[in-house]
């Protein structure tokens, strides 16, 4: 029965990936489905999972019932990442999402352990969580992989979004750009 559910928890997963590919959130970019370094169990060993947030994260729950509940006290203990300066931010350029779903994605990406990794670029984006047709992209524009240390970066990222592109009403969208050539898109998207 598990197996059964995880194969369609898979499944699923990559019914969506083929979906989010056929379409980058910038015209001329690539799209690669973000692969994610995470350990199954609190100092266990660590496995590579692909998809969005949600979906990493419903695979985990069938990989391990209990992730949640042996991962609380963990991140509860992680510190709290720094904001970067920021090279530049563009503001509701793209169709827009409800803040509170931006909000629930950044806060899935701060729940899960490990660090996000996404092929070279440039303009090479991964979509890492989308719900409510909210999404959040990260796009590596760097030749070479760009491996962050954690998922709190990109939710850092999202964040600053959130911080300086709402101008009134409850939607938004934005872009944010990293020094090290990599950045974070907020953005209505159907999921």
């Amino acid at each position: 029965m598990r197996l059964t559910q995880f194969a369609s928890i898979l499944a699923a997963g990559f019914v969506a990936a083929v979906q989010a590919l056929d379409e980058s959130p910038i015209p001329g970019y690539g799209v690669q489905e973000p692969s994610w370094e995470v350990e199954t169990t609190p100092g266990g060993p660590k496995m590579i999972l692909n998809g969005t947030v949600q979906q990493v994260h419903a695979q985990l729950l069938e990989i391990n019932p209990n992730y949640d509940d042996e991962f609380a006290a963990v991140l509860e203990k992680r510190e709290t990442t720094v904001l970067d300066k920021r090279d530049d931010i563009k503001c509701n350029n793209w169709p827009k999402a409800r803040r509170g779903d931006i909000e629930a994605g950044i806060k899935h990406l701060r729940g899960v352990s490990g660090q996000p990794s996404n092929g070279p670029g440039p303009g090479n984006c991964g979509r890492v969580s989308c719900s409510w047709g909210a999404a959040i992209w990260w796009c590596n524009d760097n030749t070479f992989t760009k491996v962050l240390p954690s998922f709190n970066n990109i939710a850092d990222g999202a964040q600053v979004i959130l911080n300086n592109c709402q101008r009134g009403g409850v939607k938004l969208s934005g872009q944010d750009f990293h020094s090290d050539n990599w950045n974070v898109i907020v953005r209505g998207d159907s999921c």
